[in-house]
């Protein structure tokens, strides 16, 4: 894996919670992981595929990042986190398109547009971590679907969508406005509470979803209930996102 910001196809704005790496090589969410215990919160490392470097044409091209979290509070209630991650990630992506276009989610992780799969957000932790103990650190990480251009007819794989496809000409920026809604959904939650984020997360679920589970992550059941269905990340295959 190489960190090299110098590589990086630009600069990143962000609050100054956050420190950006860009990863040249590699596995963001892995990445991540490895710095979260000296790096700690706002570690965020990023990548997107660079035609210029000659990736592979027989896989799509990949936006991918991953953000260091430090939460305070049992694994049991810090996974709430994962909640306010996907809104921050479906509003980022809705402020980047058309506001005709719907943005969904598949339970419990997918990411959807006009209900085509464009990726996904996974959760990970240091091994072992039980439900009664805080973690030393929680990562989020995102697999977005950047394009299809390996496949010689994209309408042969009707599932999924790429943001290429999609005319999302500047991927950073998804990036950027993920960060900041992030830190807006931390906040609602210390002020407003989590009941109305969980509704939120609810009413994207896209139809066909278990919106009762859905509808019952703001309590400690469904947040456990959470906890069961996300190492699945059904929307994904060994390689990323399925097509």
């Amino acid at each position: 894996m190489v960190l090299d910001n110098h590589s990086a196809p630009r600069a990143l704005v962000l609050p100054p919670p956050y420190t950006a790496h860009w990863l040249a090589q590699g596995d963001t969410q892995t990445q991540a992981c490895l710095l979260a215990p000296d790096h700690g919160a706002g570690t965020l490392v990023w990548h997107c595929s660079m035609p210029e470097t000659g990736r592979r044409g027989t896989m799509a091209g990949r936006f991918d990042f991953a953000v260091v979290l430090e939460p305070d509070v049992p694994l049991a209630e810090a996974r709430k986190a994962f909640v306010l991650g996907m809104l921050a990630l479906g509003d980022a992506l809705a402020a980047h398109c058309p506001p005709e276009r719907a943005v969904t989610f598949g339970w419990p992780s997918e990411l959807r547009l006009d209900a085509g799969r464009l990726g996904g957000m996974r959760l990970h932790l240091p091994d072992g971590v039980a439900e009664d103990e805080v973690p030393d650190w929680m990562v989020l990480g995102v697999e977005l679907i950047a394009d299809r251009d390996h496949l010689t007819d994209p309408g042969s794989k009707p599932a999924s969508v790429s943001l290429k496809e999609e005319d999302f000409t500047d991927p950073p920026a998804i990036l950027e406005s993920f960060a900041a809604y992030l830190m807006l959904n931390f906040d609602r939650m210390a002020h407003g509470g989590y009941p109305a984020l969980a509704e939120r997360f609810a009413e994207k679920i896209a139809s066909g979803g278990t919106m009762a589970e859905a509808v019952d992550v703001q309590d400690a059941d469904g947040l456990a209930r959470l906890g069961d269905a996300l190492p699945q990340a059904a929307w994904r295959d060994d390689h990323g996102p399925r097509l």
